[in-house]
């Protein structure tokens, strides 16, 4: 187990500052699909198919064999992320839950930082931002599972995106859509992932490394 005791302050409205400890931390990653398709493929180069969310579960596994981080592989987020509730209902509030999945948003960087509950990610940026994009705010936040870890169980959580192909790129009136998260005949390099695996675990370091107490 990956566990140790993280400060992180905050600044807030008022010029004090928050201290937020963190006692463990954990990987979610979704092994559901959208759709039900026949195989998905893997040669040496490749991940073909419906990638969302496999290419999370790859990143998943290899960084938590890299950290001795826990991951929990859960099931519906497709659906109402039921996976994701009976996970939240196991873990203690001081729990850092990064979720991972599939992200078309990276901007050509290696990875995506989005969706963060309970702590800032500006101590992030400064070491981080030439190999992640940071989304500010919450986006589509119904949309994943940090809606649930986060928004309704209070832990400190975020979505870390690992980047897919858009397959509507450059296609003025894409058709169908919005479903290019769901293409059944998408392709992702195994780079890429071994590449966001690299970054995820350099942010789980990073943690361990600040850790004050």
């Amino acid at each position: 187990m990956f566990g140790f005791h993280l400060e992180l302050r905050l600044k807030l409205n008022n010029n004090k500052c928050a201290t937020i400890v963190v006692v463990r931390i954990v990987i979610s990653a979704h092994f559901d699909i959208a759709r039900p398709v026949m195989s998905i493929k893997m040669d040496n180069e490749n991940l073909m198919g419906l990638v969302d969310n496999f290419a999370g579960v790859f990143v998943a596994y290899q960084t938590s064999r890299k950290t001795g981080t826990p991951v929990y592989f859960t099931n519906y987020e497709e659906l109402e992320f039921d996976g994701a509730e009976d996970v939240a209902k196991s873990l203690d509030r001081d729990t850092l839950v990064i979720v991972v999945d599939a992200t078309m948003d990276a901007e050509n960087k290696t990875a995506y930082l989005g969706n963060a509950y309970g702590f800032s990610t500006e101590p992030l940026k400064k070491d981080f931002s030439d190999k992640i994009t940071f989304k500010d705010g919450m986006f589509e936040e119904t949309e994943d599972e940090t809606i649930i870890y986060g928004g309704k169980y209070g832990l400190k959580t975020f979505y870390f995106g690992v980047p897919i192909p858009d397959p509507n790129a450059g296609i003025e009136n894409p058709f169908p859509k919005p479903g290019a998260y769901h293409t059944t005949d998408n392709k992702v390099s195994l780079d890429a992932i071994d590449k966001a695996s690299d970054v995820l675990t350099e942010l789980i370091q990073w943690f361990s490394k600040n850790n004050k107490s």
